[in-house]
């Protein structure tokens, strides 16, 4: 059945790609695009066909996929209602790069290259929104990201706005201009060779300076992806910290730009959550509307898609309820947050700041390494000289300093030394060790203290009744091994998790599994209400049912009187 045009410009009106289309022109599109449908397994192109047209999925969904060096097939991903395909081969020139083929009943609407090139002639916005949206596809396609789920694809992926990295460039810039000025000044006078030696060593700091900012900004990327919103901030020398907001607990997505950012196009984008307590602020994006136009555009369809979820468990239940068939279960694709893919940590498990429980119910959380380190360097040391120094006392027959040492007074005074040091080692690890921020299967916090052989201290609170979560990394030195705090204030309470590593995955522990609380709940309220209509409807079955009977019964005795009266 054909799609008629106002269903077809309602369609295209919700496409970020023709936001900027004005509606007249966009009815005149609506009228010359055509349609075609697909059964499943149907293959659409295939790689290597010329690119002459490009697809825009209106019901259904494809598969994505190639064949690798080794002849093997591989998967891109699949796409939905909504998505575009093969518009790279129609911008570039080049043939397909992939293979498409139908996983259900799909329909498509064609945009031919001869109305596509009327568009974007008439429209370069429409152009230049294509082309962004292919670079950030070619450097996803480069980068790997091992936290990606089965079938997610990214949609979008930036970086900050190129103005940010020039003004993280002018302190550096500030410090090149202090050392040509020793240099300078070590040329006009014969007392050389200090302020030549401070020019050349500013100069060195500054290169090292502005390599650091570049490659900072260089690793800070904005991702959206059809299930989540992304902030990776990548640390050098260090894992990257990630934070996050799934697409079905976004409530809300704001853009706030100053009079230059709208210029130069960039701004900050707000994206706010249901709880609140995973909601982030994305600074200095590049293209801020498109990032804002993109995220609303996937929230729709997931909105969609639980009301098409909510509308099949609730025929279901009707039809549980009636004694019905059952119809085939609705897949459950939009409810349930995709729990934080898990990274192994390396290193030995002793050691390890974040353990994970094999149920994946339970996260345990112990202070940075850095923290035990700076309380046992110290007996480290001794317990290391002391070591060098039965090694030299045995290589020189025990003289030292020209003296022989009595071997049963040396070795008394090394293990005892060696004692002392282990012990005080021990002793710090224990506290090292025993000071941990728990996420309990409970769904509780627990932030407890255990000083060896003393007191101990523990606090909990319900993650449930958060009011507010976040997270710090103050100083160069917690920036550059990615430890920081953790701020959880829970009613008139406030946990604090201290020198936790990569906060920011804590952080994003915490909010998943406020999320799934949240979540389940909503479940239960629904199968809860979906239960009362269904108990409605069987009483209202039943009671037409005992009507219908009543009247047949009626009926019956009217004919037996009838006769009767025959």
């Amino acid at each position: 059945m054909a799609i008629s045009t106002e269903d077809r410009i309602t369609f295209l009106k919700q496409r970020p790609l023709f936001n900027s289309v004005e509606d007249d022109y966009l009815t005149e599109v609506a009228g010359r695009i055509d349609e075609f449908s697909q059964e499943p397994g149907k293959v659409i192109f295939k790689e290597g066909d010329p690119g002459n047209a490009f697809y825009l999925l209106y019901k259904g969904s494809v598969r994505v996929w190639g064949i690798n060096i080794d002849e093997e097939e591989v998967d891109y991903g699949v796409l939905e209602a909504g998505d575009m395909i093969g518009e790279e081969a129609l911008i570039s020139g080049r043939p397909r790069g992939f293979n498409v083929t139908t996983l259900e009943d799909t329909l498509f609407f064609v945009i031919h290259r001869s109305d596509f090139e009327n568009i974007i002639d008439t429209y370069p916005e429409v152009y230049d929104y294509l082309h962004s949206l292919m670079e950030a596809r070619r450097q996803a396609r480069e980068l790997v990201f091992p936290w990606l789920h089965q079938g997610e694809i990214i949609q979008i992926l930036t970086r900050r706005h190129p103005i940010r990295m020039l003004a993280a460039m002018v302190r550096p810039l500030v410090a090149a201009l202090v050392g040509l000025f020793f240099l300078m000044i070590a040329g006009l006078t014969s007392l050389d060779t200090l302020p030549r030696l401070f020019g050349y060593a500013i100069l060195g700091l500054a290169g090292i300076w502005a390599i650091w900012s570049w490659l900072d900004w260089r690793n800070d990327l904005f991702i959206l992806t059809n299930q989540r919103v992304v902030w990776l901030e990548q640390v050098l020398f260090q894992a990257a910290a990630r934070q996050e907001a799934p697409l079905a607990a976004v409530q809300s997505v704001d853009v706030k730009t100053s009079y230059l950012g709208r210029i130069l196009d960039y701004g900050d984008v707000l994206v706010r959550t249901f709880t609140g307590t995973g909601s982030m602020k994305l600074t200095w994006v590049n293209r801020p509307k498109q990032m804002k136009r993109e995220i609303e555009d996937l929230l729709l369809r997931v909105r969609k898609k639980t009301e098409t979820f909510e509308e099949d468990m609730l025929r279901q239940s009707i039809r549980k309820s009636l004694g019905m068939e059952i119809e085939t279960e609705a897949e459950d694709t939009v409810f349930h947050i995709a729990a934080p893919k898990e990274e192994p940590e390396p290193g030995f498990k002793l050691f390890r700041t974040r353990e994970v429980s094999d149920d994946g119910k339970t996260i345990t959380y112990h202070r940075h390494w850095w923290i035990l380190l700076t309380s046992t360097w110290l007996p480290l040391l001794g317990f290391v000289t002391l070591i060098a120094l039965l090694v030299y006392a045995l290589k020189n027959s025990f003289v030292i300093l020209g003296m022989q040492i009595p071997l049963n007074s040396f070795f008394f005074l090394w293990v005892l030394g060696i004692l002392i040091c282990a012990g005080i080692m021990g002793y710090n690890f224990l506290d090292w060790y025993n000071d941990i921020y728990k996420i309990t299967k409970d769904d509780m916090l627990i932030d407890s203290e255990k000083k060896p052989l003393g007191e101990e201290i523990s606090r909990s609170a319900p993650i449930k009744n958060i009011i507010s979560l976040e997270h710090q990394r103050t100083g160069i030195l917690r920036l550059l091994l990615n430890f920081g705090i953790v701020r959880v204030v829970v009613a008139d309470e406030e946990l604090i998790f201290y020198d936790v590593h990569n906060p920011a995955q804590v952080q994003q522990d915490i909010y998943y599994r406020q999320e799934q609380i949240k979540l389940r709940k909503e479940e239960a309220d629904l199968e809860q209400d979906r239960a009362h209509i269904s108990r409605w409807l069987r009483a209202y079955h039943e009671i037409q049912s005992e009507e219908r009977a009543s009247e047949s019964q009626k009926f019956a005795a009217d004919e037996d009187l009838e006769e009767d009266l025959d």
